[in-house]
């Protein structure tokens, strides 16, 4: 873990604050007809409008702004020629440095459409995915083990018949794209190192309606269940507090 300092601190809400305006914006701008790749790039163009830098974009060679995954796709989707369609599952993942610190969220809804117009295994999916989220979040208070938050997510990705992809996880985040520890969404409360009030996690959970295995794609990034069913991903990054956690990209 980098220990976060008080002025870390200051810059990782603006810095949270900014992206999740930059979310909320690319959700509404998430209409059918609209192409995976021109959606990227606006968010590109909101995150440097507001003086940031994408934290994506060149990280180990990878060439876009955000993560674009539709449908049985759970994470690292390239933005590509794909035009969105009316109820299609598109999750937005998108990180940014400001003023010298990195914030890491994301989002899943249905594509021109109310989740609760959407079918119900949908709803079920993302309903689900988001209370595994709060759970996590919740479970996350100083002097308990990391592997607090993955029993708290496993217990409820459990409890609603949903995967869990336990090939991917969350992890430290704020002085650098990607910090210890990791944080794994299935696993018992003595597993992982103390989590310690100052400590800034990524927490995402990503779960599907069938099995936790997944596939690398061709294009070597986008992340897919392996049997083809529907997958989410939620994510938030979060501030260890006295008393729980402070989320940073709300």
């Amino acid at each position: 873990m980098i220990a976060k300092t008080p002025q870390d601190i200051t810059k990782l809400r603006k810095a949270g604050a900014l992206l999740a305006r930059v979310l909320r914006d690319a959700q509404a701008a998430a209409i059918p007809g609209v192409i995976l790749e021109d959606l990227d790039k606006q968010i590109h163009a909101w995150i440097t409008a507001a003086g940031a830098t994408p934290s994506f974009l060149g990280h180990q060679g990878y060439r876009y702004t955000s993560c674009l995954s539709v449908n049985e796709q759970v994470v690292h989707g390239i933005p590509s020629s794909y035009v969105l369609q009316k109820g299609d599952v598109l999750g937005i993942d998108v990180g940014l440095w400001l003023d010298g610190v990195c914030v890491d969220a994301a989002r899943t809804e249905v594509v021109g459409m109310l989740r609760s117009e959407a079918p119900n295994t949908v709803q079920h999916l993302l309903d689900h995915t988001q209370e595994a989220l709060k759970a996590g979040m919740a479970a996350a208070k100083p002097g308990r083990r990391v592997g607090s938050i993955g029993a708290a997510v496993q217990d409820v990705a459990d409890r609603y018949g949903l995967g869990i992809v336990r090939a991917l996880c969350g992890h430290g985040v704020g002085k650098a794209v990607w910090e210890a520890p990791e944080v794994p969404n299935y696993g018992r409360t003595s597993d992982g190192p103390l989590l310690r009030v100052g400590q800034v996690l990524a927490i995402e959970p990503m779960l599907t309606l069938g099995g936790g295995d997944v596939v690398t794609l061709i294009d070597g990034w986008t992340v897919a269940s392996a049997d083809g069913s529907l997958a989410a991903q939620m994510e938030e990054t979060v501030l260890i507090t006295k008393s729980g956690v402070e989320v940073l990209t709300r």
